[in-house]
C-alpha cells in the first residue's frame, strides 16, 4: 500500500509519486546534496526521501534549469550525467555491485530512462530501481529533470511499482534550438557552410567597424 503525493515545482511542472504507508520522511540534512551552482539559472526544485520499517528507501529529486542550450541529442548528455550523480547518491552506506542505465525513450515530448542496480547494505542484499524523467515546463519552456530511486531488500518487490507509477506532469513541448545551438549543430553537420557563415559574419563585423570609425578632419 502507498500514499500518493503531489509536489508543484516553481516552473509549473507537477511531480506525483507514491510513498509506502507508514514510511518516515528523511531529514533534509540526511539526503545527498545536489550542487547546481555551475549551471547558470539552475535550481533544485525538489529533494525528498522516505524510509519504512521493512528497509525500503525512496528518494525523489528534481532540478530545473534554462533550456536555451537544449537541442536534439543533448538529452543523452543530461541523462548520462544524472545517472552518474544518482550512482554516487545511492552509494551512501551501500556497497554497490551493479548500476545500469537502460536506453532512453521518448514519450510525448519528455525523455525517460530506467535504472537498475544491486548491492549490499551492511550484510543485507538489496536491489535498486530508478527512473529519470526529463521534460519542459512553463512559458519559458525550462528544462526539468526528476530522478526517482528506490532501494529495497532483494526479496521484496515494491520498488518497481513505485518507480514506474511516479510521474512528471503539466509539461510543455520541447523548445526549438536557439540560434547559438543551431550554429553549433550546423558546424558539426555542415562544416563548410558554417565556415562560410562565419566568414560572412566576420566581413559584416569589419564593415560595421569601418563605417563607425572616426573620420579625420579635412
Amino acid at each position: 500500500m502507498s500514499e500518493r503525493r503531489e509536489e508543484a515545482l516553481s516552473g509549473g511542472a507537477i511531480v506525483r509519486f507514491g510513498v509506502p504507508v507508514g514510511a518516515t520522511e528523511e531529514r533534509a540534512e540526511a539526503l545527498p546534496q545536489i550542487v547546481v551552482s555551475s549551471l547558470k539559472g539552475a535550481r533544485v526544485g525538489l529533494r525528498r526521501g522516505f524510509v519504512d520499517e521493512a528497509g525500503l528507501r525512496l528518494r525523489v529529486a528534481c532540478v530545473e534549469a534554462p533550456s536555451d542550450r537544449f537541442a536534439p541529442g543533448v538529452e543523452e548528455i543530461v541523462l548520462g550525467m544524472a545517472t552518474s550523480i544518482a550512482r554516487g547518491a545511492v552509494s551512501d552506506g551501500l556497497t554497490l555491485e551493479r548500476w545500469d542505465a537502460e536506453g532512453i525513450t521518448r514519450h510525448e515530448g519528455r525523455f525517460e530512462q530506467a535504472l537498475t542496480g544491486q548491492g549490499t547494505r551492511g550484510e543485507k542484499p538489496v536491489v535498486l530501481r530508478g527512473r529519470h524523467v526529463l521534460g519542459f515546463e512553463g512559458a519559458a519552456s525550462e528544462a526539468v529533470l526528476c530522478t526517482f530511486v528506490c532501494e529495497e531488500p532483494r526479496a521484496s518487490e515494491r520498488c518497481a511499482d513505485l518507480v514506474t507509477n511516479a510521474e512528471l506532469a503539466s509539461l510543455v513541448p520541447p523548445p526549438p534550438p536557439s540560434l547559438f545551438v543551431r550554429t553549433i549543430l550546423m558546424a558539426a553537420e555542415r562544416p563548410r557552410d558554417a565556415a562560410l557563415l562565419g566568414l560572412g559574419i566576420g566581413v559584416l563585423f569589419v564593415a560595421v567597424l569601418l563605417a563607425r570609425r572616426p573620420r579625420p578632419s579635412p
